[in-house]
């Protein structure tokens, strides 16, 4: 059975993931986020008050989500929707995952990857089949319960469909006969070796009617399974004196087949009680599998909304203004009170946000002040459309953006001993690998390119690499020293309505407001001034 609470129309893959996702996390510091989403918060009154115990999975899960960006507009419509019902009732939430932890837990308890698997007896695994399928119909019936619970509470399209599949799979009449299924082979589960014992003062016996036909020699052919079913009756020491006289008296009643003094048969006996239970079971472990998969898929699938209900109550906790991004059309970007995310939490909430209008622009080219929010303005963009393109919330007052298909980041590096060269080397290999794997619609994040040699050298290269990438129609924000490129490129493209020039804003008497503004490019990055407040 389908989770489908990612996708409308198919479970999660890894397909058409970002290329160089470890680069793009590293550049744009995701690794804030997945453990902002491993932190269960708790909320009280709208604000997150403390956290606790960190779950790793959910980390890892929404690492592993983030890094396939939606594609069009009603797979973020149908994310959004689904977060906003998560939001409303977190411990729906909570629950669904606490069930399909401890679930899969059990499971694996009962040797589910054990190594071993392809030596045990085969006995014994017909013995753990059983209870593994005990343990998923009830784990089902128990995920059924809850959303009855809570089904009022839920609008989401992804919800609604689920609990419509679950109500299907789990009809009336069909949990009426797994109900009586599971009861009818509990003789096999809840005895060892085919001996009664002692269970809640009760033993279970099974009861088995077969059609046979009898070959040459008396031998059994053609055996049909006719019924089956466990006989529950109350305890009595199989070794005192009135079982002794019962099973005495069985072996001597005409037209009866007693098993109590003859170990052949009760061998035969209970190769027939496996068989016959083996037989049953062949026909459910197609259920088997598909409630498997239904639960791996819940587990994965509700630990991104735990992640996202937790990222959420980070922002609440350090008074982060956040909102749902509304998708526009290509090309577009606009954005208020805009704020990187990342740094936000890390300095609890005492950022600046920026707001604007980059609609239409094709190439927007950021310079100014040294320490005026230039590198971390770009890293807002870039994380915004990134949980914008998952399906989150983003960190402003509002976000309209179209949508990229694919999103690279290029951003100068520190030298370190796993460089095989010089850093202009390594910098212009990994734009050589984002050229070759730019697609369709691309968005490319530059931070400080080719910053890595001299000015003029580093001008000359960046400006052959820009003006080739805007003709091939990639779109690019960067963020730039190269003052003689900022300057040329300006003069070259002042007068097209694609092309913009911010500046981080720097007050005459050299103060910094971390806001970008349009602004040409000037001829310093204003280090001096720098320079003499280090000095005092």
């Amino acid at each position: 059975m389908n989770v489908h609470l990612l996708y409308a129309d198919r479970e999660w893959t890894s397909a058409k993931s970002y290329f160089d996702w470890s680069g793009m996390t590293k550049d744009l510091g995701l690794k804030t986020l997945f453990r902002c989403a491993s932190l269960d918060s708790i909320v009280r009154s709208s604000r997150a008050v403390y956290t606790e115990q960190e779950d790793p999975f959910l980390g890892q899960t929404m690492r592993r989500v983030m890094r396939v960006p939606l594609q069009n507009e009603e797979e973020i419509r149908y994310r959004q929707e689904i977060v906003k019902d998560c939001l409303r009732k977190q411990g729906f939430v909570d629950s669904l995952y606490r069930i399909s932890c401890k679930l899969l837990e059990d499971w694996e308890a009962l040797g589910r990857k054990s190594t071993t698997a392809g030596e045990r007896d085969t006995k014994a695994k017909l013995l753990m089949d059983l209870q593994v399928l005990k343990l998923l119909v009830d784990g089902m019936l128990e995920v059924q319960a809850l959303f009855l619970e809570n089904i009022e509470g839920l609008s989401s399209e992804g919800f609604l469909n689920l609990f419509d599949r679950i109500q299907e799979e789990l009809s009336e009449e069909r949990t009426a006969s797994l109900n009586t299924l599971l009861q009818s082979l509990s003789f096999y589960v809840d005895i060892s070796g085919h001996t009664t014992v002692r269970s809640d003062y009760v033993v279970r016996l099974p009861r088995i009617r077969v059609d046979c036909s009898l070959t040459n020699g008396l031998k059994i052919g053609d055996l049909k399974l006719e019924s089956f079913e466990t006989v529950v009756k109350p305890y009595s020491n199989p070794y005192g004196l009135r079982a002794r006289m019962y099973g005495k008296l069985t072996s001597l009643a005409p037209g009866v087949i007693s098993l109590y003094n003859d170990q052949a048969m009760r061998e035969d006996a209970g190769e027939l009680e496996y068989q016959a239970v083996s037989y049953v079971y062949s026909y459910c472990s197609s259920l088997v599998a598909s409630f498997g998969q239904f639960f791996d898929q819940l587990h994965f699938q509700i630990a991104f909304y735990l992640g996202a209900i937790n990222i959420r109550s980070q922002m609440q906790r350090f008074k982060i203004d956040h909102c749902f991004p509304e998708v526009g059309q290509p090309g577009e970007l606009a954005y208020k009170e805009l704020k990187e995310v990342v740094m936000s939490i890390e300095q609890g909430g005492k950022t600046v946000g920026n707001s604007g209008s980059l609609d239409g622009r094709q190439l927007v080219i950021i310079t100014g002040a040294n320490q005026g929010g230039k590198s971390t303005f770009l890293r807002s963009i870039g994380i915004a459309q990134v949980m914008f393109q998952s399906g989150l919330m983003v960190a402003a007052l509002s976000y309209r953006a179209g949508l990229h298909t694919s999103l690279f980041t290029h951003f100068t590096r520190r030298e370190d001993s796993a460089m095989n060269s010089g850093r202009l080397d390594e910098e212009l290999r990994r734009m050589d690998q984002i050229v070759s794997n730019l697609g369709e619609d691309p968005l490319l994040l530059l931070n400080e390119s080719f910053a890595t040699t001299t000015e003029k050298e580093g001008s000359a290269i960046a400006y052959d690499i820009i003006r080739a990438l805007k003709e091939e129609g990639v779109r690019i924000f960067m963020v730039t020293h190269l003052l003689s490129f900022a300057q040329q490129m300006y003069a070259d493209t002042k007068e097209e309505e694609k092309v913009l020039f911010l500046s981080a804003e720097h007050l005459e008497d050299g103060r910094r407001t971390f806001k970008m503004i349009p602004h040409a490019p000037e001829l310093t990055s204003f280090g001096l001034e720098l320079y003499e407040e280090v000095l005092g």
